[in-house]
């Protein structure tokens, strides 16, 4: 009786589970078993595994129970995965030497050298004045919050299928963005080209508050490719097909944003080419594997994924 209890309550799960939540789940179990075999002697990892094991487990108690998209519980079902970016990020810092020990700074400084000619970063630093820094880093600034504007502005607009879609593209492009960071680590040239900038950027306001936000929470060797670049990239795009205004809105702050992970010297301009190529490859692969469950039999959760009122 327990085994079919079991068995039948795994099936409800996978019934009801839609592709975001089988991406995130699927992440949260391989980065589980990643900590595992190639992680576990890292600190860390000692209570992450647990933690992993609890997200796999209510992941699963939401996918099976929560299926109404209206109220408190409609809200944590649809936004959980972005809820669990910070966190998500936050724990790729065990990841970064794998299966590398060092970074990849020289050889990609080296590329971009013959390239153009010139250490970009550096090259910037006569036209680095603090009103200009101030709006690099405003735009830079802007990335955390693009993602809980678009998602709860689609959440309060009860668009549900189109909030699961665009996730899903965030989260697509995420994991890309990680696995490029454990491929291929890099510090970023605020490390490697320390000793040819004069001083910290000149600024008052989003100057040091970015700065204390790197110096807080940024991953040593999360640089390639730009996960700021590819998922605000992601947003943009899915801003223009959702709500035009906001998307006006966003355009000048994200384009900033691009510009402004070089400027303030936390990335090479390779890091931001490949950073919009993710961005491209992670809108493709999440409009993909979203259009899947519509060309099948929908399950439970699928076909409720229709405009609701959000209202309990």
């Amino acid at each position: 009786m327990r085994s079919a209890s079991a068995e039948s309550l795994l099936s409800r799960i996978w019934r009801n589970a839609r592709p975001l939540d089988r991406l995130t789940a699927g992440y949260v179990a391989v980065f589980g078993l990643g900590m595992l075999t190639l992680g576990w002697s890292h600190p860390s990892t000692k209570y992450l595994v647990p933690i992993h094991l609890g997200l796999l487990v209510a992941i699963g108690a939401m996918i099976s129970n929560w299926n109404d998209h209206r109220g408190l519980r409609g809200f944590l079902r649809n936004m959980y995965p972005a809820i669990l970016y910070t966190f998500f990020y936050g724990e790729i810092a065990v990841a970064v030497h794998w299966l590398f020990p060092g970074f990849f700074d020289a050889q990609l400084l080296a590329f971009e050298r013959a390239v153009f000619g010139i250490d970009v970063n550096v090259w910037l630093i006569p036209a680095q004045k603090a009103w200009l820094n101030e709006w690099m880093m405003l735009g830079y600034f802007s990335y955390y919050l693009i993602i809980p504007v678009l998602a709860l502005t689609l959440f309060f607009q009860g668009r549900v299928q189109e909030l699961h879609d665009s996730l899903m593209a965030v989260t697509v492009t995420f994991m890309i963005s990680y696995a490029g960071f454990v491929l291929y680590p890099i510090a970023g040239p605020r490390y490697l080209l320390a000793g040819q900038f004069s001083g910290p950027l000149d600024g008052w306001c989003f100057v040091p508050l970015v700065n204390w936000i790197i110096a807080s929470a940024a991953i040593h060797g999360g640089c390639m490719p730009s996960s700021h670049v590819a998922v605000a990239f992601v947003v943009l795009i899915w801003a223009y097909r959702t709500n035009r205004r906001l998307a006006m809105f966003m355009t000048p702050f994200i384009i900033t944003l691009f510009f402004a992970t070089v400027w303030g010297r936390f990335h090479y301009v390779s890091d931001v080419v490949v950073g919009l190529l993710v961005g491209v490859v992670g809108l493709k692969f999440a409009a993909w594997r979203c259009s899947l469950p519509r060309r099948q039999v929908q399950p439970e959760s699928e076909a409720s994924l229709r405009q609701v009122p959000v209202a309990s």
